[in-house]
């Protein structure tokens, strides 16, 4: 079975073990008394987003074991225990975001897709509702542990910094192309040109906390169930004190 490597695409680690950050490590781990998980929602999701979660969804629910691993002795079955993968589509979207932030992200890519996520919202407002990019299927839970949780929130933080330093920058250059005081609708509209050429987000509003999570999906949505569930259940296994599953009445996504 295929692993997943930090940034999405198929990789293996010495011993064929998924190449996933620790779900706890992260700021502020170790200090204290354990911090609680963060709970956060994807938002809105998209058609294919939708279908990705769907397929985890549906795998998650299935009594089938993972490959390589063995199936449930008849003995458990009698008390209940299944062939169910050990995870939830929470774990399954934690993993997915876990690696992701692994990868070091490029805080301005997590900008540029919280600037096309407002705009397709918008969109789906006006009636372009059959869009693909239209955010038109319901949010899903999900947790992190609190040190990835930290590092998630550092990101965010950064990818407003880095997006409002990029605007200040451009803004200096449309001063100094158009310093006087009649040429300001020629500097306006040279501003708005070079942020869309250099893909810069117009708008200095936060970064969304579920941004990271739609990227994330987008990111694994080529790899199979079963790869995905089984990062899930590592997932799972490093940050849940008892084995963890999906619920059976864990229902499709619709619009």
């Amino acid at each position: 079975m295929e692993s997943i490597a930090a940034d999405g695409s198929p990789a293996r680690e010495a011993g064929g073990e998924l190449a996933l950050a620790r779900p706890g490590e992260g700021p502020g781990e170790g200090e204290g008394e354990p911090r609680p998980p963060v709970h956060y929602s994807t938002g809105r999701l998209t058609r294919a987003q939708a279908g990705v979660v769907n397929r985890w969804r549906a795998r998650l629910a299935e009594d089938r074991p993972l490959p390589g691993t063995d199936p449930v002795p008849f003995a458990l079955r009698l008390l209940g225990i299944d062939d169910r993968p050990r995870a939830s589509c929470s774990d399954a979207i934690a993993a997915a975001v876990a690696a992701l932030l692994a990868a070091g992200p490029d805080p301005m890519a997590l900008a540029r897709c919280a600037e096309a996520s407002w705009l397709a919202q918008r969109a789906a407002g006006a009636g372009r509702r059959e869009d693909p990019a239209a955010p038109v299927y319901p949010p899903v839970s999900w947790y992190l542990p609190a040190g990835l949780a930290d590092t998630h929130e550092e990101l965010r933080h950064r990818a407003w910094q880095v997006a409002a330093q990029a605007r200040a920058e451009v803004a200096a250059q449309a001063q100094q192309q158009y310093p006087g005081k009649d040429q300001e609708a020629d500097r306006d509209l040279w501003y708005l040109r070079e942020l869309a050429r250099r893909g810069i987000p117009r708008r200095s509003a936060q970064v969304p906390r579920g941004v990271i999570a739609r990227m994330a999906i987008d990111a694994w949505a080529r790899h199979s169930p079963d790869t995905v569930c089984a990062a899930a259940v590592d997932h799972a296994a490093e940050v849940h004190q008892q084995p963890h599953r999906g619920r059976r009445d864990m229902r499709t996504l619709r619009r």
